[in-house]
């Protein structure tokens, strides 16, 4: 059951955005939209670059944004908030005005109701709907919930890798090539020791069975063991077995299990089937968001352990588990880590056009009653200056 955490003023309400973001957002464009009375999602996006100045089609910006809310089932009212880095105290006007009223007229064009319009800035927090008589009103109003966890970092500090011990790092690198050296066959492989034969031996086993690698990665939150970080990082650099992973966890083992088998018919000339091809467009069943996370996590780890030259097919990986989770910045910024390696990487390039155009999956949109990240909705009130 959710919990519903009421805002009864614009600082309450402020003091929860992050918390439905999972981010303290920087240099952005939050809407937040509404049911009822309750939150139903949230959305985040950059703030036109300053350095452009008139040349911002801000129209453009509001009918995305506006299109996206719309996209919300259930949606019949949203909330606006621009976080800048500007002085609200030393500026003529609001900054960004313009883009919120683009953003006001196309919600009313919509027929979504804009319940608040507020800024926060680098020296305090207003409304362009009912500005502060004497400037801006302090961000210490804007206080932390004690009822809710705390919310580390701006929109990308999540991307960042995590830490993965040297060791790991070295015997995942052993692995790959000890492997590549079995497979193939090579001179280097009769120079194996005892010990690196039997380990890339017992690799080689459990990669008979991708599915089953797949389906351990997201069986609990325990972190991966350096095994299943070698045999996550060899299938992940492959794009059929990929595009397996991808599919199962948007679904189950069934579902890993019927397309690693459609690869191989694939690969013989047969058409491969379209019900099993369509989550890869974000078309389908809504996937299970613990799973989705998970599978997220787990690539990150084998992204952070693979060397540098495997890397673009567990960051393409990650690139797509995040657009898949409707968190677009996150899948925008693992795919250019992925491009930055192997400019000509497929979907890691697919995913950055996606995201270049505001395109989510349909899933996304399909959110369950007054939710956030910590199981806890909100229900905005008027605003208590």
């Amino acid at each position: 059951m959710s919990t519903i955490v009421r805002a009864g003023s614009s600082a309450e309400f402020l003091a929860l955005v992050p918390h439905l973001l999972e981010c303290t957002p920087h240099r952005s464009l939050a809407l937040v939209a509404f049911a009822d009375g309750r939150s139903i999602g949230a959305l985040r996006v950059d703030l036109p670059d300053p350095a452009v100045g008139a040349d911002v089609d801000v129209d453009s910006v509001a009918s995305t944004v506006i299109g996206m809310a719309c996209k919300i089932s259930r949606a019949d009212a949203i909330a606006a908030v621009v976080y800048s880095d500007r002085r609200l105290t030393d500026a003529e006007d609001l900054p960004h005005r313009q883009l919120v009223d683009a953003v006001r007229s196309r919600a009313d064009i919509c027929g979504l109701r804009v319940t608040d319009a507020l800024v926060v800035g680098a020296d305090g927090w207003d409304s362009y709907l009912t500005p502060a008589e004497n400037g801006p009103l302090p961000l210490a109003d804007i206080e932390a919930r004690d009822d809710l966890p705390a919310v580390d970092g701006d929109q990308l500090s999540a991307v960042a890798l995590p830490e993965i011990a040297r060791a790991s790092v070295e015997t995942v690198a052993r692995l790959l090539t000890d492997v590549e050296h079995l497979l193939s066959r090579s001179r280097a492989a009769k120079r194996l020791s005892g010990r690196h034969r039997s380990d890339a031996a017992k690799l080689i086993d459990v990669l008979g069975d991708p599915p089953a690698v797949f389906e351990a990665a997201v069986a609990s939150d325990s972190p991966l063991d350096v095994q299943q970080l070698a045999a996550m990082s060899f299938c992940l650099q492959r794009p059929a077995l990929r595009d397996v992973a991808l599919m199962q966890w948007v679904g189950d083992l069934a579902t890993g299990d019927a397309t690693y088998r459609a690869q191989f018919a694939f690969a013989e000339g047969r058409a491969f089937p379209a019900d099993l091809a369509r989550p890869m467009c974000g078309e389908g069943a809504r996937p299970e968001p613990t799973r989705l996370l998970r599978a997220l996590e787990a690539c990150r780890q084998v992204a952070a352990a693979s060397p540098r030259a495997e890397r673009p097919g567990p960051l393409a990986a990650c690139a797509w588990l995040a657009w898949a989770g409707g968190r677009s910045t996150h899948a925008g910024a693992y795919a250019d880590q992925a491009l930055a390696i192997d400019a000509e990487h497929g979907l890691a390039g697919i995913v950055r056009t996606l995201v270049g155009h505001g395109r989510l999956p349909e899933w996304v949109f399909e959110r369950p009653a007054a939710t956030s990240p910590a199981g806890t909705g909100s229900s905005h009130g008027s605003r208590a200056r």
